[in-house]
């Protein structure tokens, strides 16, 4: 049996092999930061991260400062922005933009069987952001590829985190992103900090609990 997967120094409890979960929030209170840290498990695990409105160099940096040590062997950016960059340290594999959601699943198949052959068993994805693709494309092939993907990483037993924006979007569209993850989280900012609160699985924080954004 598959061990679950940790969230050390956040307010959540492990979660099964399989679960994804959309992060409901702006980026400025905390929702990028939280997934970051959602992604960065221990040495042993992969982490593939989709960036459709972020150059590599910029995400691969902000994810450094959450406390992950990116590593060619067990890191990859799905990079839909174009980076030239070239001290990114992790695999940069470039996507022609973020209406390319067939050329997104392939790389991820690309990605994901290089893991795999290099030892890599346990992995974490994470799609920063589901309303970047939602302004390039509509809800419906948006959705698909979203289901698509969740079942990719049930099917070998990883970890999704999948970040929106409610603002961009009625709460239709994200009600109808949402019924394709296992869970959802809440993010929100208030005068004492950053909260946030989880629906859809057992024994997580269902009332609001703060939660720390500081950076190394």
């Amino acid at each position: 049996m598959t061990d679950d997967y940790d969230f050390e120094g956040l307010p959540l409890v492990s979660l099964r092999p399989g679960t994804s979960v959309l992060v409901v929030g702006p980026s400025h209170a905390g929702t990028r930061h939280l997934a970051f840290r959602m992604l960065s498990g221990p040495p042993d695990e992969g982490a593939i991260l989709v960036s459709t409105n972020q150059r590599a160099g910029r995400i691969a940096d902000d994810w450094a400062r959450s406390g992950f040590e990116l590593d060619e062997e067990r890191a990859a950016i799905l990079d839909c922005v174009g980076d030239e960059d070239q001290s990114v340290r992790a695999q940069v594999l470039p996507v022609s933009g973020p209406s390319d959601l067939t050329g997104i699943g392939m790389r991820y198949s690309d990605v994901d069987r290089t893991f795999r052959e290099s030892g890599v068993e346990r992995v974490r994805t994470g799609l920063f952001s589901v309303s970047t693709l939602l302004s390039f494309g509509d809800l419906k092939p948006v959705s698909r590829f979203v289901h698509t993907l969740v079942g990719r990483i049930d099917a070998i037993d990883g970890i999704g985190v999948f970040c929106i924006d409610p603002g961009m979007h009625d709460e239709q569209t994200v009600s109808t992103i949402t019924q394709f993850c296992s869970a959802r989280i809440d993010v929100r900012e208030t005068e004492s900090g950053q909260e946030l609160r989880a629906r859809g699985v057992p024994d997580q924080p269902r009332e609001w609990v703060s939660f720390d954004v500081e950076t190394e």
